[in-house]
């Protein structure tokens, strides 16, 4: 589970919220309402007020590698020297190959193991990115508009995906979208952040 309790930091004003253990929230509103700044401060790359905890155990003094959640936005942060299988292993040395194969099956982009982020797609290298973020499940999954650049044939398909994973892993996962139709399927329930609070 995931408690946020008096969080303040930027925009956001005293933000209140409780995240069950394997539910999907998808958080709405207009640019610059705070959305991005809450995972920011979930991550812990930006310095806030207030108390955030992790399946109960307080995550505010830890830095951002130390807290048990993965982060995926737009900017894929795929290493370009390195082939699918080494940003992988960079994520989770423990994952062998066949760890990773069984991950990227799941994807649909295990052919593509030993292909350079230039090679691949737009669509595949948000799978690929995909993969690295779950490679070592987190406790929890932060998403920031990470499909919003992809077409709609090609988001539907990750869609599908994304929700069989979340589902399997249980995983805690907060979303941040302005699409309706994304928002209606991958998550449970909305929250709308307006001005820095929410409604």
């Amino acid at each position: 589970m995931l408690k946020i309790n008096n969080l303040s930091v930027g925009i956001l004003r005293n933000i209140n919220l409780r995240v069950s253990k394997g539910e999907c929230v998808a958080i709405v509103g207009q640019s610059g309402s705070g959305k991005t700044t809450l995972l920011n401060s979930i991550a812990g790359y930006l310095d806030y007020q207030g108390t955030i905890t992790l399946d109960q155990q307080s995550i505010d003094k830890l830095a951002p590698w130390q807290r048990q959640c993965r982060y995926l936005n737009q900017r894929l942060y795929l290493f370009p020297h390195k082939t699918l299988s080494g940003n992988l292993h960079l994520a989770n040395p423990k994952a062998d190959r066949e760890v990773q194969q069984r991950l990227l099956r799941q994807l649909n982009i295990a052919h593509l193991l030993d292909r350079y982020p230039n090679q691949l797609s737009g669509g595949e290298q948000q799978r690929a990115a995909l993969a690295r973020a779950l490679i070592y499940p987190p406790d929890l999954l932060l998403l920031d508009e990470p499909f919003s650049s992809l077409d709609w044939a090609t988001k539907q398909p990750i869609w599908v995906i994304l929700k069989d994973l979340m589902q399997s892993y249980h995983m805690t996962t907060l979303l941040v979208t302005h699409d309706p139709k994304e928002a209606d399927y991958l998550s449970h329930r909305q929250i709308r952040l307006h001005q820095g609070q929410l409604i």
